[in-house]
């Protein structure tokens, strides 16, 4: 995988430290080059020196120093390739003691057999090209200095001089800052920014806070009070102008980054920036700040509003109960009446048919006419929320409804409005609401027309009828997609570049045919009795029957376990980050200090685990609380994370044990519930549990890893989430196996969420709770065999898939384009979006294909058991996450989204070095094993998984032994730095 092969990229030095499967792994030359040594005329004395040249540039994409030490592990191996004597010297100082020329001749044999070329002038003019592309996006100088090396490797280069390349970055670097700020002073005049940057140091609405300080605080819990300060902060921006900055001169990720910047350090510390780098870093901190608080006002505008709704639901209960109780005394009135001797016969019968059309006479408890009187009376919530909106400067698509009726609510507001006017234009409003505007009392009018408008607006802000141009999530479709001029010139080139099929014939047939032969495979499961469908419809099938407990897994799996032995977190960590240095690409640099490493480690864990700072340091002796806070933030740096993520499972991917699992092309994903505070505006109550938690949604390879991570919220649909994770994993690393198979539940799931996925050529798999019940939707253009008719329903909308492909293949040219994610598009494109073209393309098209799934589902027992296995190892994964982290997050911790996406990467990565190690001490054992005699089924090996974590200490005072790992995780000081401390 890409990620493990620039492990020594850059390197000028490999540790001597290197163990043995290192140096099997990284410096072996395959057959062929050392078949062209033994074939080269250069004299046999020189052999060594040509493999170790031929072994150290292919690493590194350097020249090695001809009086650079050489690992000695690496020395013996070549050595044994090339059938030399095992030799006693350390470098190739020895060999090319005077022999300048000899050097530079076989620098150049060693480029012509590995397909390098010698950096040029060519070679830079490239490569500064290419930085200036990449500095866009880029986070620090250390950023570009790396991509300049994976650069040159990728493009076969060899790498010059280090200070070169720096030099290089930083010109790149300073050319993108010197851009930002001559976008910024465009959008701001020199008078209002010097005034801005006096604003942020003065005290703001907090005494003794500055408005810095105070802007970067979080908001508090869930609440109209934490709503108010959000809206707060959101008025206070607007007043400085930030809403109506044009920065699009500037990518969102080199905002952020200035933005990161400005949040990771102290106010003072930003005073004593020179002042061009302090206005853009406030600037662009501003702007983000913003968009983010936008977002959350509207996140949290949503959930009062279905507060509300909520307290309606429970009045229907309340309303359904007292019904019950009147059903119940009614019946014990007929009763009484019935056994009255004191009446007559013809008396009784018309008390009791009085009884009998009173109670009959009454109207069903409907839930939506509750909630709707709920909105109604909650005249307080429902104004509360609709006045923090005025705040966002709600916009709308002019052609859709919701337009009028935002602008009549605007309207009403704006005048102060007490009552509904008599001439109000009921037909803004769905019919369901108009009875309520028609009343005579015009006052109860406005508040129910308050209570409607206030859900079309939550409706409307999902479905992306309405937008807010200052929100970096909740912008219109039209800014944020390829412009439509653009499609309608290009839609042909973009399908062809991206995969897509601009013809929905084509695509149609292609899903009918294999739907054609899913019921003729259906029809014959069920004449040989593999299913049955009941008279009711409903499909059933044979249980999936657990496999037999077996004697020899249990003692192997037993023996194993005692053959690794236990061991301390601390160590794994140590171990893994030797074998892969994630400390470097967490960094953006290796190491200098043994302590700079422990302190990142101790932010590893204060983030991945449920301990904080504080405590971190105190579990590890030597690391100050600030070192520990330090690291912490900047671990927040966006994709590190991530890449060190990637560089685990790649390492564990490599080994061979890993294929008896899985192929690495198929992968579940699921929720994981996060104890947290109620105080956590992100929290809510678990359903299972009982309390406040957070969400951290996974993707878990079949071969245990976890690929993808990000937090989301309880209690919501997770189709994006699922999505997104894939196409992010599979749109990362050219030479890495992409996922083809998705396996999810019920939650995971939607019909747009199928489509979504089928058209970025993976498929989303789930398994489905009330199973029997689900039907096999189909067009009316496919014959349904006679058997197969109580589960067929046909009513598939080819016409709408028709009407709606053209929108929907530009979603996904904007999808994969890069514009917008998988989850804005799924987000927008959701029930929400109701009677919009692309969704209902979509949904017809996603049931198409979850027709197709069933087919094979119902009459594949191989393919049931693959998804329910698939689901099955992710739970066990899910059981080591909890046992990493099995406290809760407390209410100082969460409460912006980037710490929350570190929460949940350093977790991630966490469990991912746990599963990595045990997999490695298996493979280790097994061959340990197998070299003594012992022999061990790969069928017994594929049943048991590196998830196991009975054996490792989580917990307790922590030491870090980084003497044995020095010369591998530490930069070693450069010669003139030794020469000082010298």
């Amino acid at each position: 995988m890409s990620s493990y092969r620039y492990r020594f990229v850059g390197y000028e030095k490999l540790p001597s430290a290197l163990n043995a499967d290192d140096v099997q792994l990284h410096c072996r030359l395959p057959d062929r080059l050392v078949q062209e040594i033994r074939d080269s005329n250069y004299a046999r004395r020189y052999h060594l020196a040509l493999a170790v040249q031929l072994s150290f540039v292919s690493l590194t994409g350097r020249n090695p120093d001809s009086k650079l030490a050489m690992p000695r592990a690496m020395l013996h191996l070549l050595c044994d390739q090339l059938g030399l004597h095992s030799t006693a010297i350390a470098s190739l100082k020895p060999i090319y003691f005077n022999a300048e020329r000899t050097l530079a001749n076989h620098r150049a044999w060693v480029r012509e057999r590995l397909d390098f070329t010698a950096y040029g002038e060519d070679a830079q003019n490239r490569l500064e090209a290419a930085l200036a592309q990449q500095a866009i996006d880029a986070t620090s100088v250390q950023e570009l200095f790396n991509a300049a090396e994976r650069w040159l490797f990728d493009n076969r280069i060899v790498l010059p001089g280090k200070r070169h390349l720096e030099d290089l970055a930083r010109s790149a670097y300073r050319v993108v800052e010197e851009l930002a700020l001559a976008t910024i002073r465009a959008a701001v005049t020199p008078v209002r920014l010097r005034a801005l940057l006096k604003v942020m140091l003065e005290e703001s609405v907090t005494p003794g806070m500055s408005v810095l300080e105070w802007l970067k605080q979080s908001a508090g819990k869930h609440g109209v009070k934490g709503l108010k300060e959000v809206n707060s902060r959101i008025d206070a921006l607007k007043a400085l102008g930030v809403h109506l900055w044009d920065l699009d001169g500037l990518s969102i990720g080199r905002i952020h980054a200035f933005a990161q910047a400005v949040v990771n350090r102290p106010p003072s510390e930003t005073a004593r920036r020179a002042d061009d780098t302090r206005s853009v870093e406030i600037v662009c901190f501003l702007k983000h700040l913003l968009g983010e608080l936008s977002d959350e006002a509207i996140f949290r505008n949503n959930r009062h509003t279905s507060d509300i709704v909520r307290s309606g639901t429970k009045r229907v209960q309340a309303k359904q109960a007292q019904r019950a109780y009147e059903y119940r005394c009614s019946i014990e009135s007929m009763r009484d009446i019935a056994i009255d001797q004191t009446m007559g016969a013809e008396e009784r019968l018309a008390a009791i048919a009085t009884l009998a059309e009173d109670m009959l006479g009454r109207p069903p408890v409907s839930h939506a006419e509750v909630v709707r009187e709920t909105l109604t009376e909650q005249t307080s919530r429902v104004r509360n929320v609709l006045n923090g909106m005025t705040s966002l400067d709600l916009q709308a698509d002019p052609a859709h409804q919701d337009s009028k009726l935002l602008a009549a609510l605007q309207t009403l507001h704006a005048c102060g409005a007490k009552e509904l006017p008599v001439d109000f234009d009921t037909s803004l409003v769905d019919s369901k609401w108009r009875p309520l505007l028609e009343v005579p009392d015009r006052a109860a009018a406005l508040r129910a027309f308050e209570g409607c408008a206030l859900l079309r607006i939550r409706k409307g802000l999902l479905g992306g009828s309405l937008y807010v141009n200052h929100s970096a999530t909740y912008k219109s479709k039209e800014s944020l997609l390829i412009p439509q001029e653009e499609w309608a010139r290009d839609k042909e080139a973009l399908c062809e570049a991206y995969g897509l099929e601009l013809d929905p014939k084509r695509a149609l047939e292609l899903q009918y045919e294999l739907l054609r032969a899913g019921l003729a495979d259906l029809e014959v499961a069920l004449e040989k009795g593999l299913l049955e469908i009941d008279d009711d419809g409903s499909v059933r099938l044979p249980a999936i029957r657990a496999m037999d407990e077996e004697p020899e897994l249990r003692r192997t799996n037993q023996f194993l376990s005692e053959s690794i032995g236990t061991t301390q977190l601390p160590d794994i960590i140590l171990e893994i980050d030797s074998r892969t240095q994630i400390s470097t690409t967490l960094l953006g640099r290796q190491p200098e200090t043994a302590q700079e490493l422990v302190a990142l480690y101790a932010g590893l864990l204060a983030h991945g685990t449920e301990i904080d700072a504080k405590a971190a340091a105190s579990m590890i002796p030597g690391v100050p609380v600030s070192h520990v806070s330090a690291a912490m933030r900047m671990l927040e740096a966006p994709g590190r994370l991530r890449e060190a993520n990637d560089k685990v499972v790649a390492f564990q991917q490599r080994f061979p044990i890993v294929n008896l699992w899985s192929d690495g092309s198929k992968a579940s994903s699921d929720m994981m519930a996060l104890d947290a505070t109620r105080h956590l505006s992100i929290a809510r109550t678990d359903p299972r549990r009982k309390t406040a938690a957070a969400g951290i949604y996974t993707h878990i390879l079949g071969s245990y890893p976890v690929i993808f991570d990000q937090p989301i919220v309880l209690m919501t649909r997770q189709d994006a989430p699922a999505v997104h994770g894939i196409d992010a994993y599979n749109s990362k690393g050219e030479d890495r196996i992409k996922v083809d198979l998705l396996a999810v539940d019920t939650h995971g799931y939607t019909y747009a969420g199928m489509s979504v996925a089928k058209l970025l050529k993976f498929d989303l798999c789930p398994q489905l709770a009330g199973l029997p019940d689900c039907k096999i939707w189909t067009p009316r253009a496919i014959k349904v065999p006679e058997l197969l008719e109580k589960v067929a329903i046909p009513s598939i909308t080819e016409k709408a898939i028709r009407e709606g492909w053209d929108q929907a293949m530009r979603l996904m040219a904007s999808i994969r384009s890069g514009r917008v994610s998988v989850a804005w598009a799924l987000a927008r494109h959701g029930s929400a979006a109701a009677g919009d073209d692309v969704r209902r393309c979509l949904d017809q098209y996603g049931r198409l294909l979850r027709s197709v799934f069933l087919c094979d589902y119902f009459t594949n027992d191989a393919f049931r058991r693959e998804i329910h296995t698939l689901l099955n190892r992710g739970e066990s994964v899910h059981q080591l996450q909890r046992a990493i982290y099995y406290g809760r997050i407390t209410a100082e911790r969460g409460r912006r989204r980037d710490e929350l996406k570190s929460i949940s990467g350093a977790h991630a990565l966490l469990t991912n070095m746990v599963i990595c190690w045990n997999t490695m001490k298996l493979q280790e054992t097994v061959d340990r094993l197998k070299a003594g005699g012992q022999r061990i089924e790969d069928a017994v090996l594929r049943r048991i998984g590196p998830v196991h974590f009975g054996h490792i200490n989580f917990r307790g005072l922590m030491s870090f032994s980084v003497d044995r790992y020095a010369s591998v995780l530490l930069r070693a000081p450069s010669s003139s730095k030794r020469a000082r401390t010298g």
